[in-house]
């Protein structure tokens, strides 16, 4: 029945290092898999070419040695956005992201007025969406969430509950690679590429005592990182560790109003060497997915404190490859890793002007979960490992 279908994505392209990104590829590997035809449209593709108006794209899997790729089984048609809907070969529409976004809402507004079906994979980060925002919902033929949390989010408008009763939940999913990295050689390839470097020998130093807490994630308000180097400074108090810090790999996020780790930092008594940046490279231009897979290989836990999340893909990440992972409990997080995952960190709900409803993380819980998880780092990294299992391409 798919063969000869095309499919038409309308979400982050899929070279973009982020979690968008990776997810709209993954998506398209999957739909080839299944014989479905696949062109993405995308923000940052050319608006023209000289001969087409999209270009093929395959990734070139320059880490092929270290077992990290993805072999699409065709290159994949992508174009930018601007053409969204003009295109008279495709047969269905899919578009990604949150529907209320100022891009997706654009999204949703030109597809709403073709003859092709569209269907929604939609995210929301609040417990519960403004039935103004929800309403994007009301323009799109069917729908499909990362958890159920979030569709209980969507769905709080009665008229959106009653279009959408038959919506379905699909949770992320992981390719094979990140069950069978092996994160030593991932280590070594590191090691190789960057220069001796004093951040590098702290990082080291702290790996070396088990005392290595990572973090990766956009530098942008939803995540708690005001919480997260609290708990650090806590944490390093209570146990007397000197050696605990934190690898945090903060990358710039689009339109700026982060948080200023570095001034937290100083206001909480942290030194420079205590907290470890990201390369400054990376911060700029994003991580690639070996860099990504590196960063989670070198650190002995991972923290993920966060206001809210449409599913979590970096802590499921780095669950996958064995790496204890503690999280803010919100609803979408304790339905991702189960309501008796251990190290769930208690989240405080709160109502925002904007009407979303985002949780604050304890963060003297946080440095209690975070030492439990360097305490143990065998049997939290086979639990964690164990829920990231439930969550595959396959």
């Amino acid at each position: 029945m798919a063969r000869g279908v095309r499919v038409g994505i309308a979400w982050e392209c899929p070279w973009v290092p982020s979690s968008y990104g990776k997810l709209c590829l993954w998506l398209a590997y999957g739909l080839q898999r299944l014989g479905f035809s696949v062109r993405v449209y995308c923000p940052t593709a050319p608006d023209v070419t000289l001969y087409s108006r999209y270009v093929l794209y395959s990734p070139a899997c320059d880490y092929r040695e270290l077992g990290v790729c993805l072999d699409l089984e065709a290159p994949l048609q992508v174009a930018s956005d601007r053409v969204l809907g003009q295109d008279g070969d495709v047969d269905v529409y899919l578009i990604g992201g949150s529907p209320y976004g100022q891009v997706e809402s654009s999204w949703v507004s030109r597809c709403s007025r073709l003859r092709q079906p569209v269907a929604g994979y939609f995210v929301s980060e609040s417990v519960a969406v403004p039935p103004h925002l929800s309403s994007w919902l009301l323009h799109v033929d069917a729908v499909g969430f990362p958890a159920r949390a979030v569709a209980e989010a969507f769905l709080t408008s009665r008229a959106v509950a009653e279009v959408h009763r038959d919506y379905v939940v699909v949770p992320h999913g992981l390719p094979d690679y990140y069950f069978r990295v092996d994160r030593g050689a991932l280590v070594d390839y590191l090691l190789k590429g960057f220069e001796p470097s004093e951040y590098l020998a702290l990082a080291l130093d702290s790996r070396e005592a088990g005392s290595l807490v990572g973090a990766v994630a956009k530098n942008h308000p939803r995540k708690d990182v005001g919480a997260l180097l609290t708990a650090l400074a806590l944490a390093r108090r209570r146990s007397g560790n000197r050696r605990l810090r934190l690898l945090l790999a903060l990358v710039d996020a689009a339109g700026g109003g982060g948080w200023d780790a570095l001034g937290i930092s100083y206001l909480l008594g942290l030194s420079h060497q205590d907290v470890v940046p990201l390369d400054p490279t990376q911060r700029e231009t994003g991580v690639t997915e070996v860099g990504l897979l590196q960063l989670y290989s070198l650190v002995n836990a991972f923290a993920f404190p966060t206001l809210g999340e449409g599913f979590g893909l970096p802590p499921v990440e780095a669950g996958a490859l064995g790496i204890p992972v503690v999280v803010t409990r919100t609803p979408v997080t304790e339905e991702v890793w189960g309501p008796g995952y251990p190290l769930l960190v208690r989240g405080y709900p709160r109502v925002f002007e904007s009407g979303f409803v985002l949780h604050l993380t304890d963060y003297a819980d946080l440095a209690e979960r975070i030492l439990e998880a360097l305490g143990d780092q065998a049997k939290y990294g086979r639990l964690a490992r164990s829920v990231a299992e439930g969550y595959t391409l396959r």
